[in-house]
């Protein structure tokens, strides 16, 4: 593959059947520079940049060329900037690991899709829950929320139905998104399979919480949870922009250092 692309391999979690991407970098001779743990079983124990070859790189699992976020540098700049941190200790899996480390290399910017994705989705849940336990707290000894549906039609949802409706959601928006991106699908095309596979998630959840009212309890249970989705995901998408913008555009592997899986 040429010097200076972007590569990724897929890993396997030990002892699940989830996978991610570890990320390096082509010099273009056989060898690839990637950030590592010491130990793959230990992701948190620490770890720094080395220099493989792409055999060890890859452990005999297929290579692909990432090119998201596009690249800002030459190739050779690309390679130039990997080398130059060959050897730099320092890997933390949240905010120093291969794919900052990659993406740094080939456009200035320390970034992790996999994380976003796992955090993006950690905050939503979160705030998801939390506004089911205050909305709880705002209607008192009643523990039961009246939501007004996109039809006109009313259902009562206790907390019993929002908190684990609000769970489950995130849950199936976090694996829907995580495979697509695996997948090799762009983070717009992975994000909406999230939230598509999280709408119909809190939908059928409140939609079973009104089988006790019949049909009609059930058809407005699920329009009452997609309403609650997309009420959580118009906020926790403000959330973000708000944290982004105040997010520093550059990082440098020395103080603030990029990473590997």
């Amino acid at each position: 593959m040429p010097r200076g692309d972007r590569l990724e391999v897929e890993h396997r979690i030990a002892g699940s059947t989830v996978t991610y991407l570890h990320h390096g970098i082509d010099i273009g001779d056989g060898t690839v520079v990637h950030a590592r743990p010491h130990d793959f079983r230990k992701p948190f124990g620490g770890g720094r940049v080395v220099r493989t070859s792409q055999a060890d790189f890859s452990g005999g699992r297929p290579v692909h060329v990432s090119t998201e976020p596009p690249a800002e540098f030459s190739a050779d700049e690309i390679a130039a900037r990997a080398l130059a941190h060959v050897g730099r200790d320092g890997y933390h899996l949240v905010v120093d690991n291969c794919e900052h480390f990659a993406t740094w290399c080939a456009t200035g910017r320390r970034a992790s899709r996999q994380v976003d994705i796992v955090m993006g989705r950690v905050v939503a849940g979160v705030s998801r829950a939390a506004a089911a336990l205050s909305a709880r707290a705002a209607v008192g000894a009643a523990e039961r929320l009246a939501v007004r549906t996109a039809v006109g039609t009313t259902v009562r949802l206790g907390l019993k139905t929002l908190v684990p409706a609000a769970i489950a959601g995130e849950a199936a928006a976090l694996a829907a998104e995580w495979t697509a991106h695996q997948r090799g699908a762009a983070a717009p095309e992975s994000r909406q399979a999230g939230e598509a596979a999280g709408l119909a998630a809190s939908s059928l959840a409140c939609a079973v919480a009104g089988v006790p009212a019949g049909p009609a309890g059930v058809v407005t249970g699920a329009f009452a949870g997609a309403a609650l989705w997309l009420t959580g995901s118009v906020t926790a998408t403000v959330a973000s922009r708000a944290v982004n913008h105040g997010r520093s555009p550059t990082g440098r592997p020395g103080s603030t250092r990029p990473a590997a899986h």
